[in-house]
């Protein structure tokens, strides 16, 4: 009888776990950084390498992510950083500064996922926008708060 017990519980126990998993894609037991429903089962570095994009070799600050599975192969990325890191990761990726935008232009800001996310363009002064094609078949768009301090990346594949 106490077996029967000991064993129903567990079976509980695992089909509750495997429902949050499923419903949260597995981004919280990977990486603390991805956000919910982040692509299942690719890792930071797997989605730096399949956008061509390099994190910048200084300490970074508050980095989350999402990438939506193979279907929608997409990236988003943020984090903080010292002005000079930052820059250091424009260049690294081969960024070409773009038009500087105030946060209500930003196209980027327009976009449903970031607004959940609350990424925040609405500093006052211009954003700096930047863009670029790490590796073929892959288009960035980057923008930096007016502090110089934030990073926003949006990758996604063309081809």
């Amino acid at each position: 009888m106490k077996w029967r017990l000991v064993t129903a519980v567990v079976a509980v126990v695992v089909v509750v776990a495997g429902g949050t998993l499923v419903a949260d894609r597995g981004a919280w037991l990977l990486d603390q950084r991805a956000y919910p429903g982040s692509r299942f089962g690719s890792s930071l570095d797997e989605l730096l390498a399949q956008f061509g994009l390099r994190l910048p070799g200084c300490p970074v600050e508050d980095l989350r992510y999402w990438s939506g599975d193979n279907i929608e192969d997409t990236f988003y990325m943020t984090f903080a950083a010292e002005p000079s890191c930052v820059a250091a990761f424009v260049a690294d990726n081969g960024l070409t500064p773009g038009e500087p935008l105030p946060g209500d232009s930003l196209a980027l800001g327009k976009d449903g996922r970031v607004q959940q996310w609350r990424w925040p363009f609405a500093e006052a002064g211009l954003y700096a926008t930047f863009s670029g094609q790490p590796k073929p078949d892959v288009d960035v768009d980057v923008v930096v708060d007016p502090p110089g301090r934030h990073v926003y990346a949006y990758a996604f594949e063309t081809g």
